[in-house]
């Protein structure tokens, strides 16, 4: 009696024990952390409110927002911008530093995110934009009344393989 109850009580605890095994084994196959593992994000330079540049050492990049709106009509249809107090103007200036006190407009690459306070991302397709000699890295993105933007900004200058990487926020009020 003793020898069937001890088998039988073995069964009971296989059957138990087997689907918790079962189970475990494919939760840890499941997790396979290699594609989980990224390199960290680098370092944005994030602009203080009344700050509109960044001094990278050999660039200094100029950053300004304004509702398309303040645009005179003149200067909107000759760099092709839409006026609306419902679109926002992102304006980017990469200056090389040399031996004058405001350096030199350069060339570069310049790439934007921008989302708003909700998360909401926002897509701001740059353009360049030269005029004379000087040169502006234009985007423009739909904005409401009160919405504040944090721009992600990525500027490249030519020669250069890093990015100066950067956040710009600005908050529109609109009419």
């Amino acid at each position: 009696m003793n020898k069937n109850n001890t088998s039988k009580g073995a069964i009971s605890i296989q059957l138990t024990v087997l689907p918790m095994l079962l189970i475990s084994s494919m939760l840890v196959t499941g997790c396979d952390n290699s594609t989980a593992i990224t390199a960290p994000e680098p370092e944005r330079i994030r602009l203080a409110a009344d700050q509109n540049y960044v001094d990278f050492g050999s660039h200094v990049i100029h950053v300004n927002a304004m509702i398309t709106n303040e645009l005179t009509p003149a200067i909107a249809a000759t760099y092709d911008i839409v006026r609306s107090d419902s679109r926002a103007m992102l304006n980017v200036v990469i200056l090389e530093k040399d031996e004058t006190p405001q350096g030199n407009p350069a060339l570069g690459s310049v790439a934007v995110k921008a989302s708003n306070l909700t998360g909401q991302v926002k897509s701001v397709d740059v353009r360049k934009v030269e005029d004379g000699g000087n040169i502006y890295y234009i985007g423009d993105v739909s904005i409401d009344n009160q919405e504040r933007l944090s721009f992600q900004i990525d500027v490249t200058p030519d020669g250069l393989s890093q990015p100066m990487r950067l956040v710009y926020s600005h908050q529109f009020y609109t009419d």
